[in-house]
């Protein structure tokens, strides 16, 4: 199942909100397998669209060519992410999450509390973001008719915003006169806080040569904002003795391409950024100054909090998480009359006022102290490079986003008793070669002696495929037949015999067993019988299968082989040709404790047909392989039946000489007998072989 899913926000514009829509449509993106995305555009103030060819903005021009039906909006999407203010807000779908930068106040609008109870979910970048909604309550009218102060009506999720690319544009550079300048990145705006934030630092340094860098706006990136911002700016100005001013302070207007602004970040002669910002919802410049390790400056309250602490050692030894910036002294106190934004920020709410003498004082500690605050800085590029990256905030913002039944619920669950990551086993790698091949990228695991009737119940409308079952426990194993969910199973010895391998326990028992008279023969009949498809490794093991459990149907018998993944084969031709010019006299033979492999028998052949021989093992694959590409020939002998053995395959595309017996079973097919593209080319189509039919009907 596909679930249709509208993305309704400015996903094209050069705004925050705009880049917050493409992250969403990223994090959507990683999983189309199960979702049918459509996007929705909308303006965002007075920003432009962002231009260019990229890959992300064509894939983004096709989406928005699909069709959306004009009616029954919310029949037909099953998922409705909006992105923007909450007031603009209608639903559209069966889940519908809102995703909005929060407010910068300590009350949200009426309004927004209002329209939460239309939402399923809220997303936000902060936790100063999140607690705002979550501590606003506001009079309503209720269904009894009284009124009542209530609170947000949907679970609010808390993801921050990833660090974005730390390429810097080499060609952008700037004229500063001092050595050492301070930045300001911000809107000339209330909120921003930017007059007074300039007249703190020319009062604090009217008699030092230190410089201030304002990149601004006053709403848009046009000749006329440019030119009233220079006036605005001058005007400011004009109020101090222009003579007596040993600072400086330069404009830059407009917008910048993020090489650029890294660039600015990262100038020599830029020492910190600094703000006296009233609020933010996260605080974006500040963040991306933060992981070009540029000091901070900034009031100890809201959204940037999210991201300016980090651990620091004490002067116990202990590490502790402390604030790594000049964090200001600040008051709350109502938002000013001029700031007040109907259904946005409303006049009853407060936001932060930085305390002006503190806020001096903190700007001249960082000159006075550059060395430890840089060293912070450094650390705060460190955590937040480890903490917030693209790819971990976009699994938070899956998460976060999307209802649980589709976040949590694997398409497929595997079960095996072993994993690759636990035991790189011949097994253990054809099955992750068939994990990481999935149709679908969510796929489940469980190790089979941890497998239960509830997680059975818990996914029975899913797909399974078994692999290794030993250690799955027999009530279990009747109990996955009698659940009626959908398996395949892929069989890699010969799980109807006591000792998995039928010469073995003639061996250990001294008797044939007539497999289908015992309790797990039984058992395995019925289970490679209820399976949709079973898979073997070799002609010969499926042979023995049906020569054994007499009463196994045949329609749904496979013979597959070993598994290997397309960087196998690049590995294998990269060793090949590293060694192609050595001169290679050893044979090799594969130690094991395992009577299955035949250690013996293997060297007592190389002994009498006086091979130079070396016996290896505890060597992962890769090592394995770069001894087999040195070496002249394998030998494997193996004393039980060995179904389809790796090590063979992987010598014999290496172009070493073979000695083996009949217990390598697949030894005869015609694939292993055809030269090396011919193999190569076999192998790479058994995993599709495998999901084309391992849930056939």
């Amino acid at each position: 199942m596909r679930y249709k899913v509208l993305v309704e926000g400015p996903v094209l514009t050069q705004s925050g909100y705009g880049e917050h829509s493409r992250l969403v449509l990223r994090t959507l993106r990683d999983r189309e397998d199960i979702l049918d995305i459509y996007i929705s555009p909308l303006n965002w103030g007075a920003t432009g669209w962002i231009l260019g060819d990229s890959e992300q903005r064509k894939w983004i021009d096709e989406l928005l060519q699909k069709q959306i039906p004009s009616d029954n909006l919310q029949e037909f999407f099953d998922i409705h992410i909006h992105i923007g203010i909450p007031h603009e807000f209608s639903r559209k779908g069966k889940f519908c999450t809102h995703v909005t930068a929060g407010i910068e106040t300590t009350k949200v609008s009426k309004a927004w509390i209002a329209k939460t109870h239309e939402m399923d979910r809220v997303v936000v970048p902060s936790e100063f973001a999140k607690w705002g909604f979550e501590n606003t309550k506001h009079p309503f009218e209720v269904e009894d008719g009284s009124v009542r102060n209530v609170g947000c009506g949907a679970p609010v999720k808390c993801v921050n915003y990833p660090h974005r690319t730390l390429e810097i544009d080499k060609d952008f550079d700037i004229e500063l006169e001092n050595d050492f300048n301070y930045l300001i990145v911000a809107q000339w705006s209330v909120r921003k806080n930017l007059e007074q934030t300039i007249k703190m630092f020319i009062d604090e340094f009217k008699n030092d040569e230190v410089g201030l860098v304002i990149k601004t706006n006053q709403a848009k990136n046009s000749i006329m904002d440019r030119e009233q911002t220079k006036d605005r700016l001058k005007a400011l100005l004009s109020t101090y003795d222009k003579n007596k001013l040993k600072c400086k302070v330069y404009l830059l207007h407009g917008s910048l391409s993020l090489p650029e602004m890294n660039a600015l970040y990262s100038h020599p002669k830029i020492k910190a950024i600094i703000s006296a910002t009233h609020g933010e919802g996260f605080g974006l410049p500040l963040f991306e100054a933060s992981y070009n390790e540029l000091p901070v400056v900034a009031p100890g309250w809201s959204g940037h909090l999210d991201f300016l602490y980090g651990p620091l050692k004490g002067k116990n030894g202990k590490i502790r998480k402390k604030p790594l910036f000049a964090r200001v002294d600040y008051i709350l106190a109502p938002v000013q009359k001029e700031a007040v934004w109907e259904n946005i920020i409303i006049k009853n709410s407060m936001w932060c006022y930085p305390n002006e003498t503190d806020f001096k004082k903190k700007l001249r500690t960082v000159k006075n102290n550059y060395g430890m605050y840089k060293s912070w800085a450094k650390i705060l590029k460190k955590e937040i490079l480890k903490n917030n990256s693209e790819e971990e905030t976009r699994k938070k913002m899956f998460s976060a986003m999307l209802p649980d039944n589709v976040t949590t619920t694997p398409d497929f669950i595997f079960v095996s008793d072993m994993f690759a990551a636990q035991y790189a086993g011949g097994a253990e790698l054809s099955l992750q070669t068939i994990m990481e091949t999935s149709p679908s990228k969510h796929v489940g695991a469980v190790n089979s002696e941890l497998l239960n009737k509830e997680i059975v119940d818990q996914h029975k409308s899913l797909k399974w495929i078994f692999g290794n079952i030993a250690n799955l426990n027999p009530e279990i194993m009747e109990y996955v037949i009698s659940s009626g969910i959908e398996y395949s199973f892929i069989e890699f010895d010969y799980k109807f015999c006591k000792h998995r391998n039928p010469v073995l326990y003639a061996m250990v028992e001294g008797e044939s067993c007539d497999y289908t008279q015992t309790d797990k023969g039984k058992l395995m009949t019925k289970f490679v019988n209820s399976a949709a498809s079973v898979f073997f490794m070799s002609e010969n093991q499926m042979k023995i299968h049906q020569d054994s459990l007499k009463g196994l149907r045949k329609n749904n018998l496979h013979v597959l082989s070993s598994l290997f993944t397309e960087g196998f084969f690049n590995y294998v031709d990269e060793v090949r040709d590293r060694y192609k010019n050595k001169k290679k006299t050893k044979w090799l033979v594969m130690g094991s404790n395992s009577w299955v492999k035949g250690v013996q028998e293997s060297k007592d052949w190389c002994e009498q047909n006086n091979h130079e021989y070396e016996v290896v093992e505890g060597l992962s694959p890769e090592q394995f392989i770069d001894k087999l590409a040195q070496a002249k020939g394998l030998c494997f002998k193996p004393s039980g039946l060995d179904t389809c053995p790796r090590l063979v395959i992987e010598a014999k595309l290496l172009g070493c000489e073979l000695s083996l017996n009949e217990n390598v079973q697949h030894n005869q097919e015609e694939w292993f007998n055809k030269d090396e593209a011919g193999i190569k080319s076999y192998l790479l189509g058994r995993p599709s072989f495998f999901w084309e039919h391992a849930f056939e009907k």
